[in-house]
């Protein structure tokens, strides 16, 4: 039996509660997700790297 690990994104699963509560016919649109929470992740990255706090990096996000 092989199990595969499943990374888990903060920004994908805020992304999917909020596409659940007000979205919910896009949960299956999982590239568009993938992409979503990749491109907020960056977004942080980059925001804490510029110098700016995690609470405005989030938002920035």
């Amino acid at each position: 039996m092989t199990t595969t690990k499943k990374e888990l994104s903060y920004f994908r699963l805020k992304l999917e509660n909020y596409l659940s509560e007000h979205f919910p016919e896009m949960l299956g649109d999982k590239p568009f997700i993938t992409a979503r929470a990749n491109e907020a992740l960056s977004t942080y990255c980059d925001a804490v790297a510029q110098g700016f706090s995690h609470p405005e990096a989030e938002s920035m996000a």
